[in-house]
């Protein structure tokens, strides 16, 4: 049962404070995480074609040596670009661009220079038609999956913590990565995804240069979907549960997923078994009740779990919720609320792609302080707010906007706590041309950094770090019916760098024939045929890569 002590909780103020502003230098430097395009082949960048030059929903990590970093995202190297090949065969349409079964789409990038340059390793090991370096067997894994068994299917996340040496954890001989993604069982050769995501996790113990097969931590079962998994690892040696490692995630049940609770999971010995499937929101959705996603997790200094996640009342609309535990994930409190919130626009106006509104977070580790970041339309247009509490969750400050109007419509932040308390926060904004249509041309986005050294309480003047602007008519879903620019980005931080990660188009194109479509595909203008991507578009359509903006505070 949760202690009574975090029981109690205290609705936010509606109000959206506009935070003052703080002096912070800044300096900034970005660079392609998937590069080349196609792990191996130099020229990839201008040779790939959509949908094999997609990537998007980026992640990050900085190890505590400061010079190594990891990235994934959801990554289409290895998926075949439209039409008739030798993967499709000789009769696939043209205009076929789907997602080929039993092929992976998470992709590993890493950094060995603190996140300035980057190397694209091909796609997490241990799944189908990866062929990338596993590290040696970690020894018997009762929920592991024999390599090649399991399909990676995207949604990444990933995460630094101690490795456990002689059991004991620790940071002296270096961190262990953990890469969690959701995972689908294939049968032999070369079928389909059964579509029961699983959340597998790799972890690396060498940065990321190679690592060990999958093992399984949340199976699905039945017609049970399982979708977008938080991991987290507690990082700080003063913590009673240091190098325990967390899963949360939203369970899809049938029948046509009228349950959705945030389930939680949790591996005390380095990520090689994970305890039992832990339902710590409520599952049922009804008239008065919507769905939950979004999870993300944090700790803080004396062990305390905080998992963050947008909770959907049709009565009194959505919510930035938190759970807490004090021992380890054993047990959480009832949920607690942070905010009420009102969604950002499905499409943002002037482009086409899905948004929503997921916090990111972070815990000070100096005091304990817990922050929690998300895109509000409560000014009438996308801005990034922050809120804080200081009470180990309990109560939460008024949200305070960290955002302005210059950076245009502002949409999927990433925030985090350097150890020494700086408090950073990278998002992107979109300006457009015009709020009423969208396609090529039209909308522009951008990636922005602040920072706080006050503890929140005044904000450093948003500062551009992407070199290059994006045109969102340049991404595309694989159906091509919208563009498509995932569902988050990232941000990692240490006290001498931050490190944002986001999806970025600078080197696409958009295509006339496709924008078309999908204005037919949504009623706002005449219906057109499906178009044919390499008969029509440019080379370089459909090219959303994923950068890295490096920022020195």
């Amino acid at each position: 049962m949760p202690s009574a002590s975090l029981r109690a909780f205290v609705v936010a103020a509606l109000v959206v404070l506009a935070a003052p502003v703080q002096a912070i230098a800044q300096s900034s430097t970005d660079a392609q995480a998937n590069q080349p395009q196609i792990a191996g082949d130099a020229g990839s960048n201008t040779t790939a074609r959509f949908p094999t030059n997609k990537q998007n929903e980026p992640t990050v990590a900085l190890a505590p040596d400061g010079a190594h970093a990891i990235a994934g995202s959801n990554d289409e190297q290895k998926q075949p670009p439209c039409g008739p090949g030798p993967v499709r065969g000789a009769t696939a349409p043209a205009n076929d661009c789907s997602f080929f079964p039993g092929v992976g789409t998470s992709g590993v990038y890493t950094s060995s220079d603190g996140g300035a340059t980057w190397t694209n390793r091909g796609m997490l090991p241990g799944y189908n038609d990866t062929g990338a370096a596993v590290a040696p067997s970690a020894g018997p894994l009762p929920t592991s999956a024999a390599a090649g068994s399991l399909v990676s299917d995207g949604d990444p996340v990933v995460v630094f913590g101690p490795k456990l040496v002689s059991g004991t954890f620790t940071f002296a001989n270096g961190a262990r990565a953990y890469y969690a993604n959701l995972s689908a069982f294939s049968s032999a050769g070369r079928p389909g995804n059964q579509f029961a995501e699983q959340i597998g996790v790799s972890i690396s113990d060498d940065n990321g240069a190679s690592w060990f097969d999958p093992v399984v931590a949340a199976q699905s079962h039945g017609n049970v979907f399982n979708d977008k998994e938080s991991i987290w690892a507690d990082r700080n040696p003063g913590s009673p549960f240091f190098g325990r490692v967390y899963v949360s995630y939203s369970e899809f049940r049938p029948p046509s997923e009228t349950a959705e609770p945030i389930v939680f999971v949790f591996s005390t010995d380095g990520g090689l078994t994970w305890s039992g499937q832990n339902q710590i929101s409520q599952a049922y959705n009804n008239r008065a009740r919507g769905g939950r996603q979004g999870s993300v997790i944090r700790t803080g200094p004396g062990g305390e779990v905080y998992v963050i996640f947008e909770d959907s009342d049709n009565k009194i609309g959505d919510q930035q919720v938190v759970v807490v535990s004090l021992d380890g994930g054993v047990t959480f409190s009832h949920k607690i609320t942070i905010s009420a919130i009102r969604s950002i626009a499905d499409p943002i106006p002037g482009s086409n792609f899905r948004t929503d509104s997921f916090a990111s977070s972070g815990v000070d580790q100096t005091n304990g302080a817990v922050y929690a970041a998300w895109a509000d339309a409560g000014s009438g247009s996308g801005r990034i707010v922050v809120s804080r509490s200081s009470d180990r969750g309990r109560t939460w400050s008024a949200p305070a906007t960290v955002s302005s109007a210059k950076q245009g419509y502002a949409f999927f932040q990433g925030l985090d706590v350097a150890p020494n308390g700086r408090v950073d926060v990278g998002f992107q904004g979109q300006t457009t041309k015009k709020t009423t249509t969208y396609g090529t041309g039209n909308a522009s986005i951008n990636s922005y950094y602040t920072a706080s050294t006050d503890g929140g309480k005044t904000w450093s003047t948003p500062l551009k770090i992407s070199s290059a602007a994006s045109d969102p008519a340049a991404s595309a879903q694989n159906n091509l019916q919208r563009q498509f620019w995932g569902d988050y980005n990232t941000l990692a931080s240490n006290d001498a760098t931050a490190l944002f990660i986001y999806t970025d188009t600078r080197n696409g194109q958009g295509c006339a024939a496709v924008d078309a479509y999908q204005h037919g595909v949504d009623g706002s203008g005449p219906a057109t045929a499906k178009p044919a991507p390499p008969n029509v578009c440019p080379a370089q359509f459909g090219n959303s890569d994923v950068f890295v903006s490096k920022v020195t505070p």
